[in-house]
Formats: C-alpha cells, structure tokens, sequence
C-alpha cells in the first residue's frame, strides 16, 4: 500500500554516544586504565618520582596519565620504553576519534522517512474498477463505506493533500509509477506484498508449446526486457527508484576495532619486557663495581 511519510531526524541527548555501542565505550575506558597501569609501572621500575608517590597519588596518576598526555605536560617520562607506548597510545586514539567523528556525522545527518500509517485503516483508497475494494473490505476488516474509489495518481496525490485517504491499495506497477512522478520524498511502499491471482494460460495436455512459452516468459521476467517495458509503457524516470527511507547507521563495536586493541596490547606487554631486561642488563654491569669498591 501506499502511505504519506513523515520525516525524522532521531536525535536525542545521547546521540553523541550512539556511534559507539557501549560495550566498546568500556573497552575504550578499560585500554585506557592500562596504558595508565602500564606506564606506571614502566616509569616506577625506573625511579620516576611522579609514580613513587604515595598509593592514592598513584592509581590517580595511573587513571589520569593517559588522559592528560593529550593535554597537559604531568612529568618527563624517563623510561624509553613508555614513550613508545604513549606514541602508540596516542596514534591508537587519533583513529579511533577519526572513526567516532565519521560516525557521528552519519547520525547527526541522517534524514529518515517514517510512515504515518493510520491505528485504523478506514478511509483507505483504491483503484476505481479493480478488485481491490473486495480486497480491502476482507483484509482489513472494514465496510465498504469509507473506500474512497480513485481513477488516476493525479487523484491519488490530491487525495493525500486534502486529506481524503489515509492509505491508498494499489497494484505495485501503478504505486511505482506515482513515486516515479511525485518522489518518493513524502511517499512510500508500506506493507506485505500480497500475491493475488492474476493472468493465467491454459495448454492441453502434453503441449508441445508448453516448454517454449515457459522459457519464453523467464527470459523476459529475467532479463532487462521487462524493466524497458515497464520505463516505455509505466513512464518510469528511474529504472532503480528507491526509498529515501535509509536505514539507521550501525553503532560500531569491539570487533570494530579487535585489531588497535590486540596490537596495542601486544606493544605494551613487549615494552614490558624489554624494559626488564634492559634494567637487569644494567644492574649486571653495576653490580661488579659495587663489589670491588
């Protein structure tokens, strides 16, 4: 059936969350408290006064740390390893706010064309002379009383500017060619198809024409041939007309970003370990010194 549609915008408060699903949002804090964790631990085994402060002065270091990097100038970092983690930090941070600000834009941009479908389908409309007021009569469970009879998509669109019909059956050929003439910026298919008995031929038995006109038929409903005749005969302006009713944008998730998380991880644990064995390199080589003095 064929409906009027409203158009949406569905921005709410928390449309600035909505490119995110909130289980990435978590994820995203957690990273973040350990690139703090890690730092900390990294500048603390190389005797940064920043993280041998007192308990409570740490952990707030450890979750503030990899926030401030952005902003603020909290301390030299002495430890190589650690730089290396914020530049990975920070270039892990740069793509994922790339990606945020995309889509985000796709939310706030997005137009969406809803359809002002009626609780009651009373004064529906139809196509004078067709079957479709049996039809609408046994579907929807309504008189004939409130049908209003329409002759042509000049009356179809007149009926739906001053009000007369709500929703208008038709056959899908003649819906589309009112969208291919008025725009599918106020109107849209709504609904099921409903497949009704239409045109039928009828062979004897064992035709020889029978095979023959059966692939006729298929190479015709399979080929460009039908969507030419339908352009010639119908007046279509588009041979691909669709909908302006976009579908929402998807909220990305973990699996989004699975790769920065693993690689990110993966740079912080090898840090890690080059900074011990660093360390313990250098304590070999002091502790000979020690013992001779």
């Amino acid at each position: 059936m064929l409906v009027q549609g409203s158009h949406e915008w569905n921005q709410t408060l928390w449309t600035f969350l909505r490119p995110f699903t909130w289980r990435l949002w978590i994820t995203i804090v957690g990273t973040c408290i350990f690139i703090g964790a890690a730092v900390a631990i990294l500048e603390y085994r190389v005797g940064n006064p920043k993280f041998t402060a007192p308990y409570f002065q740490t952990l707030r270091m450890v979750i503030w740390f990899p926030i401030s990097t952005f902003f603020f100038n909290e301390g030299k970092i002495l430890n190589r390893n650690s730089k290396v983690v914020l530049v990975m930090w920070l270039s892990m941070i740069f793509i994922v706010v790339q990606i945020f600000t995309a889509t985000l834009s796709s939310w706030l941009t997005l137009d969406q064309l809803r359809p002002r479908v009626p609780t009651y389908i009373g004064n529906a409309g139809y196509q004078d002379g067709s079957f479709l007021k049996d039809f609408i009569k046994q579907k929807c469970n309504c008189s004939g009383k409130d049908l209003l009879p329409l002759e042509s998509v000049e009356e179809y669109k007149n009926a739906f500017s001053n009000g007369s019909v709500k929703v208008i059956f038709d056959e899908l050929p003649y819906i589309d060619l009112f969208l291919a003439k008025y725009g599918s910026d106020d109107y849209m298919k709504f609904g099921p198809i409903n497949q009704e008995s239409g045109i039928a031929f009828a062979f004897p038995r064992n035709s020889s024409l029978l095979p023959s006109f059966s692939r006729a038929v298929v190479n015709i409903t399979e080929s460009d041939t039908m969507m030419d005749m339908k352009k010639k005969y119908l007046g279509f302006h588009m041979l691909d007309h669709s909908q302006t009713n976009q579908p929402l944008p998807q909220s990305l998730d973990v699996q989004s970003f699975i790769g920065l998380f693993i690689f990110m991880g993966t740079v912080v644990i090898i840090a890690i370990i080059l900074s011990e064995v660093s360390l313990r390199r250098v304590n070999k080589k002091i502790l000979p010194i020690s013992t001779d003095e």
